[in-house]
């Protein structure tokens, strides 16, 4: 979830999924993605500055994933500064990246190193029992970079938009945006909050377990009782 300080309050950017995915097409969800092999590879796993649970692979992927679809790239030089690389420099890297180039050789080429250290970890989903497809998803919560510019890849998501939570939520309940029953709830938690410090505090104190909801007989997701403090 990359989110950002605006005069309205807190936003946050989602993308539309492409028609032709296989997982919830045309929704509207938070950049992100698998974690790949090479998310754990020893080359990799040496260009990361700072931890975040999980576990490394997960931060890389999330940090990977938020570059490929929607071309932000948190990373630092190894001193731990933040880089600063211009929108063209940072193009051209994403037109590598996406063209197939392996993500370690450009990191080390630019000598650049994720920069996990303001990444939190914010919660643990795994799909109910009654879905066809399974997953067990990490959602992290990341500022974007005040000199970057947030935009899809258009391949994988379209239509990228910083969005207020709220907003989010008022546009779905009037059927103009489709989201999934985590991105709601996520959305409803982000829309509790108007500023980062407020919003970053709340998430630095979570103490994330597991949530699986499950299907009720009508078809909608609940949470059994006693689960994880959502």
């Amino acid at each position: 979830m990359l989110v950002r300080e605006e005069e309205r309050g807190l936003s946050v950017f989602m993308a539309r999924r492409s028609s032709r995915s296989s997982f919830v097409p045309d929704a509207y969800v938070f950049p992100g993605g698998g974690v790949d092999a090479a998310d754990r590879s020893p080359a990799l796993l040496a260009r990361l500055n700072g931890e975040a649970a999980p576990g490394p692979e997960f931060a890389i992927a999330a940090l990977r994933e938020l570059f490929e679809e929607a071309g932000i790239l948190i990373a630092s030089d190894f001193a731990g500064r933040r880089s600063a690389l211009g929108a063209e420099r940072l193009g051209a890297l994403r037109a590598e990246r996406n063209a197939g180039r392996p993500f370690d050789a450009l990191l080390e080429r630019e000598r650049l190193y994720l920069d996990a250290r303001d990444l939190i970890h914010y919660s643990n989903w795994i799909t109910p029992l009654s879905e066809p497809l399974r997953f067990d998803v990490h959602f992290y919560l990341a500022a974007a970079p005040l000199d970057q510019v947030a935009s899809v890849d258009a391949v994988e998501v379209h239509d990228g938009q910083w969005f207020a939570p709220g907003e989010a939520l008022e546009r779905a309940a009037s059927g103009e945006l489709a989201i999934i029953f985590p991105t709601r709830m996520h959305l409803e938690r982000l829309a509790a909050y108007s500023t980062l410090d407020d919003l970053f505090a709340h998430a630095r104190a979570r103490v994330v377990a597991p949530v699986m909801p499950y299907q009720r007989e009508d078809g909608v997701f609940d949470f059994s009782p006693g689960s994880e403090s959502w």
